[in-house]
This record gives C-alpha cells, sequence and structure tokens, in this order.
C-alpha cells in the first residue's frame, strides 16, 4: 500500500508565500508537546523518527512540498473558506469539501497512522505531516479567504518594514522577542492540568473554527485601519493569542499521538 493523500494543484507562487507559522513557530510546538507525550508515545515517536527531534520534524512537510514527487502536498496547508459563516455552515462545508486542505489531510495522515498494514517509511511520513498539519490549522491565517491567500495580499508596515498579514501572523509577532523556538516553549509551557482536559476533548473542526473565528477578526480589524502603519500596541493586542494558539496546538498534538499509540508497542513500528 502506498501512503499518498488525493493529488491537488497550485501554483508556484502560493507554494512560496504560505509558509505556515514559519520555523520557529513550528518549532516551538513540537518542542512544547514533548512534554505532554505518555512514556508509549514518546518511545513510538522516537523509533518512528530516530534521532530527528519532535520539533525538527514538525518542519518536514513545509521543506517536502519542495521536491517533485511531492509537490501535490502545497494546498495541505490551508483552508479557504469565505467570511460569515454559522459553525453549522462552516462544519458543512469543510466537510464536503472535495479540494484536499489542511483539515481532511490532517484526518488522512491520523488515520494512516493509526493502520497497522503499511511500512514503517509510511507511518513515518504520516507523522511528519501530522505534526507539522496540527500547527497549521492552529494558525489563524491558514483557515482564512482564497481571494487574498490567507492575508499574503494584504500589505501592511510593521515597525517600518513593509510586510502582509499572513507574515506578521505566522512570524513577525511571534519572533518580535528575538527567542529562539526552545525559549519560546518554555516561556509558553504554563499550562493548567484543567485546560490540558479541556483542549483535548475538542475535535479538529473545533481547532479549524476557533481559527476561522479569529482570521475572521484579523480581517476585520484591517478594514477598520486608517493607516496600514503598526507597531507595538497590534503586537501587544495579539501576541496572548498567538501564545495561546500555540499551547492548543502543543496539547492536542499530544494528546492525539498519546490516543494513536496508547496500546502500541515501540518494536511493533520497527518493520
Amino acid at each position: 500500500m502506498n501512503y499518498r493523500f488525493p493529488i491537488a494543484t497550485l501554483t508556484i507562487i502560493v507554494c512560496l508565500i504560505l509558509i505556515s507559522w514559519g520555523y520557529t513557530g513550528h518549532r516551538t510546538i513540537g518542542q512544547l508537546t514533548e512534554n505532554y507525550l505518555s512514556p508509549n508515545a514518546k518511545a513510538s515517536v522516537k523509533e518512528l523518527l530516530g534521532d530527528t527531534s519532535i520539533a525538527e520534524a514538525c518542519t518536514w512537510a513545509d521543506e517536502a512540498r519542495k521536491y517533485p514527487e511531492l509537490k501535490e502536498t502545497a494546498n495541505w496547508h490551508f483552508l479557504n473558506v469565505p467570511l460569515g459563516l454559522s459553525f453549522k455552515e462552516f462544519k458543512n462545508m469543510v466537510d464536503t469539501l472535495k479540494q484536499a486542505n489542511v483539515y481532511s489531510a490532517l484526518l488522512k495522515a491520523e488515520e494512516t497512522l493509526k493502520q497497522k498494514s503499511i511500512t514503517k517509511k509510511q507511518k513515518t511520513e504520516a507523522l511528519k505531516f501530522l505534526l507539522h498539519f496540527v500547527g497549521d490549522i492552529h494558525q489563524p491565517m491558514h483557515v482564512s479567504r482564497a481571494e487574498d491567500k490567507g492575508g499574503n495580499t494584504i500589505q501592511l508596515n510593521y515597525e517600518g518594514k513593509g510586510t502582509n498579514l499572513h507574515s506578521l501572523i505566522d512570524t513577525k509577532l511571534l519572533e518580535h522577542g528575538g527567542l529562539k523556538f526552545d525559549s519560546l516553549a518554555l516561556k509558553f509551557s504554563k499550562i493548567s492540568k484543567r485546560k490540558v482536559r479541556r483542549w483535548q476533548r475538542d475535535e479538529p473542526i473545533i481547532w479549524a473554527w476557533e481559527s476561522y473565528k479569529i482570521s475572521s477578526e484579523l480581517y476585520a480589524e484591517v478594514d477598520e485601519m486608517k493607516t496600514r502603519n503598526i507597531g507595538d500596541e497590534y503586537y501587544q493586542k495579539h501576541i496572548s493569542m498567538i501564545e495561546l494558539r500555540i499551547q492548543q496546538a502543543s496539547i492536542r498534538l499530544a494528546g492525539v499521538l498519546n490516543e494513536i499509540f496508547k496500546d502500541v508497542n515501540s518494536n511493533e513500528l520497527s518493520k
């Protein structure tokens, strides 16, 4: 059985500009996730990834789409939907989309990891996709409008430098303080057990809905701006949201991995 998701196409320019959470965000999620893995999940992930850390593996999917044999994975990183939907409308649209997207790709990766009849190589690839897509679906601008490519064409000026809405939420605000991913993971690590339990009960459609609501608010803010020049005030207003989304992605990713590998002997994965 060959492990591949449905093929979808995307223009080269979109492939280049959609960089999800950036290097720092994804690796922060991976680093923080390790704190919440069960011993069995940790051993199973180690067996599949070898000497590659979870933090390192979290960025693989962004690199993989540059390869010709995986170019069809480019639009597995986002979900395009119109604004103004109720939750019922949103869920119905997402559930019935024919084009591959971050939600369907995430579910497919999870399903693949649960299969016993596939090779270690296929499981490892599925795991790397899952690590990345849980992060992507928590990045608000990855669940947003198609017409502006998830905020990539909405130009802003942040602290005297040109950027766009997508990049701002993706990378600029998170990297504002100059901290590396391991330091950010430590900074974001204070999460109550109550929140862990609550967040891990939520289904992936809720993760996507949360991002959709936030991106809708971010769009509305831009529409109301008198100037596209923004600075520390914008950072102070939104950095807590970014911290929350990274925390939720980490906790939920750990929950998914704990569930997938709860009854798996890591020796079974070496085949």
